[in-house]
């Protein structure tokens, strides 16, 4: 069993600009992850004409203590990734895989974002959760899902900050 989301917010920028001014600037997720987030993050690939990409992130958690029983208290994961362009709009697909457990914990989804009116967009990201960990699985999956929509929801507001800040 998995659990599946969706996080949708809207960019105060066009798609194209979106692509090369957030998903593909190196500034934007330093700013973001380690900076907003707290997070440890390493871009390992971002290859703009295969489309690849890869990060290692280290995320700051406050898991529950049943979590951190059975996971450690060090979480990490890498993130696999490509944009495919072969369609009529560009598609960011992605697969996580964490540092502990990655045969029976599955992390992955899909980010698209659609025009909107006045020369903006809306970051759609699909997301589908599962962990087959007897015992934990619920409760990984509606944790991941909570903090993952939480860190989105942050993300948002700092990525319209961003293009404010650094494109007026």
């Amino acid at each position: 069993m998995s659990r599946t989301f969706t996080c949708r917010h809207e960019m105060d920028c066009t798609p194209e600009q979106f692509w090369e001014r957030i998903h593909h600037n190196p500034q934007f997720n330093q700013e973001l992850y380690v900076d907003l987030l707290g997070f440890g993050y390493e871009l390992i690939e971002d290859n703009r004409e295969t489309g690849a990409r890869r990060s290692h992130i280290v995320p700051k958690v406050d898991a529950p203590k049943a979590l951190i029983k059975a996971l450690g208290d060090s979480v990490s994961f890498d993130e696999h990734g490509a944009v495919d362009r072969s369609g009529p709009a560009p598609v960011y697909r992605f697969n996580i895989i964490p540092g502990v457990w990655p045969d029976k914990i599955t992390v992955g989804g899909q980010m698209t974002v659609p025009e909107a009116p006045g020369g903006k967009c809306v970051r759609v990201v699909d997301f589908e959760v599962g962990c087959s960990v007897f015992g934990i699985g619920g409760l990984f999956e509606r944790f991941v899902s909570k903090e993952v929509q939480k860190s989105y929801d942050q993300s948002a507001g700092f990525t319209n900050t961003f293009l404010q800040r650094h494109y007026g």
